[in-house]
């Protein structure tokens, strides 16, 4: 298996730099845009939306909608256009997949107007 530690602090300090410059918060140089992004919670910018704006950007940067996007579109448009082709209990779960997708794929989008 792949050892992902390189990869998730990569991950991790790219979406903490997104934060830092987008709400314009102290980083010091040669200092790490996670450490920088941790010293201004609580006081430049409060916990819950320090880790919400972090959580948004790993959630864009891993293509997540993309993905959701794709999955929807495969199991919507492809699989379940032929129920023929699978058994009843493998439709129903399809389709139980296809109602929690399209939920989460709500939830991130956000409220709307």
């Amino acid at each position: 298996m792949t050892d992902l530690t390189g990869t998730m602090e990569d991950l991790a300090e790219k979406a903490a730099a997104a934060v830092v410059t987008a709400r314009g918060l102290a980083h010091e140089a040669g200092e790490s845009a996670v450490t920088a992004l941790g010293w201004a919670q609580g006081t430049t910018i409060s916990y819950e939306d320090a880790f919400r704006a972090f959580a948004r950007t790993l959630i864009e940067e891993l293509g997540v909608p993309d993905l959701l996007e794709a999955k929807i579109e495969l199991l919507g448009e492809y699989k379940l256009d032929y129920p023929q082709d699978y058994e009843p209990d493998d439709v129903a779960r399809m389709q139980a997949e296809l109602i929690r997708l399209r939920s989460l794929q709500q939830m991130l989008a956000g409220p709307s107007g």
